[in-house]
Order: C-alpha cells, then structure tokens, then sequence
C-alpha cells in the first residue's frame, strides 16, 4: 500500500512541492472606502461593544465581489453580529470608523454573494479590525 504524504501546512505557504496533494487557492479579501463599516459599527455599539475590545464574532451577511482578481467585502447587508467571546474588555471609549481587513481570504471557487463569516476576531483599537485565524470560515447566506 502506497502512503501519501498530506503537508498541513503547504495551503498556507502556496508551497506545491513534490507528491503534495494540490491545494485550492485563496483570493486575499479587502475593503474599499465605500465598504460601509459604518453598518459594522452600529452592529458592533447595538452589542455594547467599546473602543479596545476584542471578540470572535460571525458575521451574517456580508457581500463579496469580485474585483482585480480579489474579493471585496461589504458590511452593507450585515444584519447580525453574533458575538462568540470576548478576548479582551474594552475601555469604555467610541468605536473607531475606520476599517481593516487582516488575513482575510476566500477559497478560490467562492463566487460573488452573500455569506456568513464565522470566527473571525473582531478588535477596536484605532480602527475595527477583521482578522482571520485558523477557525474562520465563509458559509453561503441562506
């Protein structure tokens, strides 16, 4: 019997060396000026959540479109932020206005939609943050 080898960790690299099994692509995810955090952060104020604060949080839904062979994310339809834990308390202060997206991809065969984006950690300390880790995942919003 013929073992094959299953490099974990080849996805995140791009590395395709030898006897890797071929791994999906990933298109980096960003946001535009006319992204309309705005949404995020009244959903963000809605939950209580202050300047400083970090949670895991998913998002329902958000808009993807593709642009530039990337994707870009929209906050317009969010109508939910479900707020999973919190990682750090917040300061009390304004939630920031601007936003930015870190680490944030999306398999390649995801097509322009609305999706739930679940897991990510969402922080408050001079922008509001999207960061993806490991448990993040894009679910097509039904």
């Amino acid at each position: 019997m013929e073992r094959k080898k299953f490099y974990f960790f080849a996805k995140f690299s791009g590395d395709k060396g030898g006897g890797q099994p071929e791994v999906s692509e990933s298109k980096e995810v960003f946001a535009t000026a006319s992204a309309q955090p705005h949404v995020l952060r009244e959903k963000m104020k809605e939950k209580q959540l202050t300047h400083g604060e970090t949670i895991t949080a998913s998002m329902s839904s958000v808009r993807l479109e593709a642009a530039y062979g990337k994707m870009v994310l929209y906050f317009c339809p969010l109508q939910t932020l479900e707020v999973l834990g919190t990682i750090t308390p917040g300061d009390g202060g304004d939630i920031p206005d601007d936003v930015v997206l870190e680490k944030l991809t999306v398999p390649s065969e995801h097509k322009p939609g609305l999706y739930t984006l679940k897991n990510v950690q969402l922080s408050s300390n001079g922008s509001i943050q999207v960061i993806a880790n490991a448990e993040t995942t894009w679910e097509a919003y039904s």
